[in-house]
């Protein structure tokens, strides 16, 4: 690219940082303002957007498709997987953000990145494998750290200090109806939330911008009313047995409802907040949806095998690593063409953590079968 072009290309960039300083909250997430842990870069895209596309275009991103959100190994394809889940957290947060004149870009790179952490099985699965993890001296397995760690050190993108900052922070969204960003973050405070979040996965870490605040809140908001209309699909549920609360009881209404809220609330005022009203019956929701759904028994009876696959499968590998390093399955499968840097800095359970959490439900049943199922022996060549 000639500097003639170049020098185009910077001047149409830099007449877009002025436009943002006209449109945007004085409080919102400004391009100027993008941290690189590599320092920043040139490009015609504003820095957030290309956070977004190296996102959407990354392996663990493809890999949401065959990632459950909480119904696991039912024969239906409407119903919520994590691909559908972060584009709805994405839609929902950048709609509220429009109107609260925030960082679009920071608001879908966050909504989009912030479950690439998520092992199979969902929640279920997070749970046991951050068992096995402690097992093995590790702490626990927290999948928003895991995030992080995908996208700066399995897969490396050198995104925003701000992006890696909302995938950490996303959760805890029901802890207060008030959420007030944490305001001069730094690389280095955000390495040790990190590891404050892996030492204890269920601390509350407040996000250091308004956008990470938002999608904070909206992730919560968005997979509930969701969730009601996957059970209402699988005949776990009927409509007539959700309360009548002021909501309503689609999830149309309720995202309305909550959007409406939010915006009241958080209009020009430095935070993300939602009424103690919404925020009551926010709560109501979700204990609805833990005893009428999450916990179902009928979504369970697969669970205890669950379970025992991880452990069988952790072992397995981790074994067969240490013994056989890289002829091992881990190594064929997951690390040969990984830089040294990565698998040299890391235990052995680490890397087994790192494959088995980057994994789809689909491959984590067909690596089970391949290491553990006998397998018909073809003796025509024999003959």
């Amino acid at each position: 690219m000639t500097s003639k072009v170049q020098d185009f290309l910077k001047e149409y960039r830099e007449k877009a940082e002025e436009q943002e300083l006209k449109t945007m909250d004085l409080r919102a997430a400004f391009s100027r303002d993008h941290l690189r842990f590599h320092g920043p870069e040139d490009d015609h895209r504003l820095p957030y957007k290309r956070d977004v596309d190296r996102i959407v275009h990354s392996k663990a991103y493809a890999r949401y498709i065959d990632k459950t959100q909480v119904v696991y190994l039912v024969k239906n394809d409407h119903i919520t997987r994590r691909s559908l889940h972060v584009q709805l957290v994405s839609h929902f947060s950048r709609g509220i953000a429009e109107i609260l004149r925030l960082n679009l870009d920071l608001v879908e790179a966050i909504a989009l990145g912030h479950d690439v952490g998520h092992p199979p099985f969902g929640h279920e699965g997070e749970g046991y494998l951050s068992e096995l993890a402690e097992r093995h001296g590790m702490g626990a397995f927290a999948h928003s750290a895991q995030s992080c760690r995908i996208y700066s050190v399995i897969e490396p993108l050198n995104l925003g200090l701000s992006v890696y900052d909302g995938f950490l922070c996303h959760d805890g969204g029901m802890s207060s109806p008030v959420i007030e960003p944490v305001r001069g973050k730094t690389w280095e405070s955000h390495l040790e939330e990190v590891e404050q979040k892996r030492k204890n996965p269920n601390i509350n870490i407040l996000p250091g911008s308004l956008e990470g605040c938002l999608v904070k809140l909206c992730d919560t908001m968005s997979y509930l009313g969701r969730d009601i209309e996957d059970a209402i699909s699988l005949g776990i549920l009927d409509r007539g047995e959700i309360p009548d609360w002021e909501l309503g009881k689609s999830n149309r209404e309720i995202l309305t409802y909550f959007a409406q809220d939010m915006i009241r609330n958080s209009y020009e005022k430095g935070v993300i907040a939602i009424s103690e009203q919404a925020f009551s019956l926010l709560k109501d929701l979700r204990k609805f949806n833990f005893d009428r759904i999450y916990l179902h028994p009928e979504l369970k009876v697969e669970s205890h095998k669950i379970r025992k696959c991880y452990g069988i499968l952790f072992k397995q590998i981790l074994t067969d690593y240490e013994t056989n390093g890289q002829t091992s399955y881990l190594w064929k499968h997951f690390l040969h063409n990984r830089p040294a840097d990565y698998w040299e800095s890391a235990t052995p359970a680490q890397l087994v953590v790192d494959f088995i959490s980057g994994m789809t439900d689909n491959y984590f049943i067909q690596t089970f079968e391949t290491l553990f199922i006998p397998e018909r022996i073809d003796l025509s060549q024999c003959s």
